[in-house]
């Protein structure tokens, strides 16, 4: 008996350890959008600056649920309310882009605002998700980690 709940308490951790992971993105409103995931992912949020009307990137990395960590920010036009300075992370410039990497700033979750000029965008696996097309103006959107806890019934389902 006492080895059958060892045995089961093992299992639990073991599938709790490897239990896969979902970038999701959600409103007041509910979930949007859930993609899964996988530790050391990348995904990038693009937006236009609101003074320069130029692109800018911001490049996070997953860690784990409610670990988010922001690795580097690009962006096309250099001036006021872009970061440079040495004590940001490494400034390099490669073509027309400036890059800041080694950021290294972690985060639960990311909220962030619909705003009908940012064009508000989420780029995973080279597919990019228009979020200021899915939300009206002013919508909070936060993107979040968190375990997928019914991969096992998609597995059973999708089976060939």
């Amino acid at each position: 008996m006492l080895m059958t709940v060892f045995c089961l308490l093992i299992g639990m951790v073991l599938y709790w350890w490897f239990l896969p992971l979902r970038i999701v993105i959600a409103t007041e409103s509910g979930i949007a959008l859930s993609l899964p995931t996988y530790p050391e992912d990348t995904f990038s949020i693009r937006f236009t600056h609101s003074v320069h009307k130029t692109p800018v990137w911001e490049n996070f990395v997953v860690r784990g649920v409610d670990d988010l960590t922001l690795t580097s920010t690009e962006y096309r036009s250099y001036g006021v309310g872009m970061p440079s300075l040495p004590s940001e992370g490494i400034f390099t410039q490669l073509g027309d882009r400036f890059i800041l990497t080694n950021l290294n700033r972690p985060f639960k979750q990311i909220p962030v605002r619909v705003g009908p000029e940012a064009k508000l965008s989420f780029i995973h696996q080279e597919q990019e998700y228009p979020l200021y097309q899915w939300f009206d103006a002013g919508t909070l959107v936060t993107v979040r980690i968190n375990y997928d806890y019914w991969w096992f019934v998609s597995c059973m389902f999708n089976q060939k």
